[in-house]
């Protein structure tokens, strides 16, 4: 006869509530026994559980928990009933042996329940990363799809063929191209923030204008409204795309528009006020997006930054025209400063190897609209305000228009 007994994988076995009868034969089968209240997986490191009940009253106290065991369990006792059973089997019971089974047999049994264990986590964990990699390909295909206009069917084929060129796996392009979309769209927002402290105070300055007409004043204040709401509906999903990473940041961003909005819901408004407010929110913003260009280095998604940065300084540009026109005293050096600063910007956008042929038509609305804003800041005063306003909303809007070009190019998506 060959000796049928196992050394066991793990030494350790946890038993509950007591120790069972078999438990001097365990220990010299090398086992190290340890009991415990409730079977629950130990601290330190995996092991069985054995559950000793020696009569039938002891085994129905155990069905008054439906709590899974969480770790692979052998139940000593009598036998139980099929219901009993069944709520046994759902909580992480792997086999049944009678109480009067020998210590060897329960070492193997517990061996084998173990191995058992083994081989299910490493099923469930296949099945688990195959499920994760296609569902890293369904959000690939939708982003491709949406950014593209393209059917399902081409998505899946420009993923397959990008892996194929670049020689990886088509669940690691696919994941690519989710992270680097969120990446796009988390630095797209952020960037927004900048943009959007710079247009609550060119807003709230011009309901302050005193020709403005009412329907021009509702005008501004529903535009002012929209960019608040933007502002908070861009925290809210810039603290989804980060997953609790730049917290510092983020948060540092949240206070800050905290300060600008009870400027702007005051009843008294105060441009000055407004501006400060402003000014800490445009900072933090900064603060944020260079932590997020960090991360995107020097792949095309980096030069995103670059674009939203644009859409910043047209609504500093506008804000400081409009201050100069209803702030009497107002310092117009940043006018000048603004002048520059968009146009070697701009330059600087122009030159990137993103601005190829695909994005012309949107750079050419860019181009006409930045020339409405300089028509508008170079008028007497009187038709100044109107100007300004009309032509920096304008290049906004064009400004947008090419950063969803630029999120929806291969080249930025595919990065």
């Amino acid at each position: 006869m060959h000796d049928t007994t196992l050394t066991p994988s793990f030494s350790l076995l946890i038993c509950s509530p007591e120790m069972p009868p078999q438990a001097a034969g365990l220990a010299a089968l090398g086992w190290t026994l340890r009991t415990v209240s409730e079977l629950a997986p130990p601290e330190d490191g995996p092991a069985p559980g054995l559950l000793w009940c020696p009569d039938c009253t002891a085994l129905a106290q155990l069905m008054h928990s439906d709590r899974a065991f969480g770790l692979p369990v052998v139940l000593v006792a009598p036998p139980p009933t099929t219901e009993q059973r069944r709520q046994l089997l759902a909580r992480g019971v792997l086999q049944w042996l009678p109480p009067e089974t020998g210590a060897p047999q329960l070492a193997q049994a517990l061996q084998w329940v173990q191995d058992l264990a083994a081989q299910l986590l490493a099923r469930d964990t296949a099945a688990q990363a195959k499920l994760d990699e296609r569902k890293w390909t369904e959000r690939a295909k939708g982003l491709l799809m949406q950014a593209r206009g393209i059917d399902e069917a081409a998505a899946f084929a420009l993923l397959r063929n990008t892996a194929m060129q670049t020689q990886a796996k088509l669940p690691e392009v696919a994941r690519g191209v989710v992270r680097t979309s969120e990446l796009a769209e988390a630095l797209e927002r952020a960037g927004a923030q900048r943009m959007l402290s710079q247009r609550l105070v060119k807003l709230q300055a011009l309901r302050q204008w005193a020709k403005l007409a009412a329907p021009e004043k509702r005008e501004a204040q529903a535009l002012l409204d929209g960019s608040r709401e933007r502002v908070a509906a861009n925290l809210a999903r810039l603290s989804e795309l980060l997953r609790q990473e730049l917290a510092e940041e983020l948060a540092a961003v949240s206070s800050a528009w905290a300060q600008l909005d009870a400027a702007l819901a005051s009843r008294q408004p105060d441009l000055a006020r407004s501006d400060r407010a402003a000014q800490r929110l445009l900072e933090s913003s900064e603060a944020l997006v260079a932590r997020l260009s960090e991360r995107a280095g020097q792949r095309p998604v980096g030069l995103l930054a670059q674009v939203t940065r644009l859409r910043l300084l047209s609504q500093r540009l506008a804000k400081e025209g409009l201050l100069a026109q209803v702030q009497p005293g107002h310092d117009t050096s940043g006018l000048a400063a603004g002048l520059d600063e968009f146009i070697k910007a701009y330059d600087e956008v122009r030159a990137t190897p993103l601005a190829g042929p695909a994005l012309q038509p949107a750079f050419a609305a860019v181009d006409e609209a930045w020339l409405m804003l300089l028509r508008g800041l170079r008028v007497e005063q009187g038709d100044a305000v109107q100007r300004m306003h009309q032509g920096s909303e304008r290049l906004l809007q064009a400004l947008e228009d090419l950063i969803r070009a630029l999120q929806g190019s291969l080249q930025l998506i595919l990065g």
